[in-house]
């Protein structure tokens, strides 16, 4: 039976019982008065007020038949829609991660199993495509990194020739810069892609947390002296991890080099660890220009440089905070960014907490 006929069905079956009511208790009166007739003759029956009739069918058998309407209705309403209810909750759910995992079909033909059969036609075109742009970028990743290796390696050669005129060597150094800031951008999206398909290899253990927070103090110290930035380790609580300990030192080293270069002369950055025995939460907040509301949601997007205004000024690919997600999730973590009442840029990463 189809969803509109299933509907029509419920609606008819309500309006039926609700008529049924009202005759019954028309049939009712109509008995009575017979009797009273009978009985009495028909001085007897004249007695009776047609409007008080009315009224008592209006109250004994209308109302009850329309509550038992829209009660009834209601019920049989939202039975009918439970299916199109649990779809869109299956739907809603739906992620890139997930694409894979069917709607569950009812199999009776109807516009909902049809709809349903729709939408995991649309999810396979979809995960084919997002694994086809996985692999692409993977292969391609790949296959770039032996001539980009092999020209690397011819252009240091060629900079060790002290025959080799200034102005030679300075175009050779420059090409050689572009060389390494390539085969960075090709090593991250290689890193993406593994990370996008399960393939990254990782070596789990304790890690503490506490530790690689405090080198990461001195490694921004080291970083922000030439502009001057003063960073502060607000608190660090001993904490435990489990997890890969050099993709979380990526992670934090990741969000560092973010605040350093996402800042301004004579800023600030403010590091905290914290934890409630169940969760573990490292907060950086930085000073420097805010990124415009309009691209909050989508920090996390590859290639992102925020706006055209401060993007050129700041060297990197805009893989950073996209690379640092994907370690997060890896360890069933998040990372979420914020800008703080006061402008500074704020990024919290969770993850749960190991074994002490």
């Amino acid at each position: 039976m189809t969803l509109r006929r299933r509907i029509l069905f419920y609606y008819a079956a309500t309006l039926s019982v609700s008529l049924v009511i009202v005759a019954f208790w028309s049939w009712f009166e109509f008995t009575e008065q017979r009797e009273v007739a009978l009985r009495g003759g028909v001085e007897a029956a004249s007695k009776h007020n047609p409007l008080l009739e009315t009224f008592e069918i209006i109250l004994f058998g209308g109302l009850p038949a329309l509550l038992l309407g829209i009660i009834g209705g209601s019920l049989l309403m939202r039975r009918a829609l439970r299916p199109i209810e649990q779809l869109t909750e299956v739907l809603e759910k739906t992620t890139a991660s997930n694409l894979a995992e069917p709607v569950a079909r009812s199999g009776n033909g109807d516009e909902l199993d049809r709809m349903s059969a729709v939408f995991n036609g649309m999810k396979e075109r979809l995960d084919a495509s997002f694994t086809q742009t996985r692999e692409f970028t993977l292969h391609a990743s790949h296959e770039l990194k032996t001539p980009l290796t092999i020209l690397h390696g011819t252009l240091e050669q060629m900079m060790e020739d002290g025959a080799a005129p200034v102005a030679h060597r300075e175009r050779i150094a420059s090409m050689l810069e572009e060389v390494q800031r390539l085969s960075g951008i090709v090593g991250q999206l290689a890193f993406l892609a593994k990370a996008d398909a399960g393939m990254l290899e990782t070596s789990c253990g304790p890690v503490a947390l506490h530790d690689l927070v405090r080198d990461l103090v001195e490694d921004l110290t080291l970083l922000s002296a030439p502009q001057n930035i003063s960073v502060a380790l607000e608190s660090c609580q001993h904490s435990i991890v489990h997890g890969d300990r050099m993709r979380l030192r990526q992670l934090l080293l990741i969000l560092g080099d973010n605040a350093v270069k996402h800042n301004h002369k004579n800023g600030s950055i403010a590091l905290e660890l914290r934890g409630d025995g169940e969760q573990i939460t490292f907060c950086i907040a930085n000073t420097g220009p805010a990124l415009p509301p309009e691209l909050h949601s989508r920090v996390f997007e590859r290639f992102l440089r925020g706006d055209a205004s401060h993007s050129s000024s700041v060297e990197g690919s805009g893989l950073g905070l996209s690379i640092a997600q994907s370690i997060a999730r890896s360890h069933h973590g998040t990372l979420v960014f914020e800008v703080l009442e006061d402008g500074r840029t704020h990024l919290a990463l969770s993850l749960p907490a190991g074994q002490r």
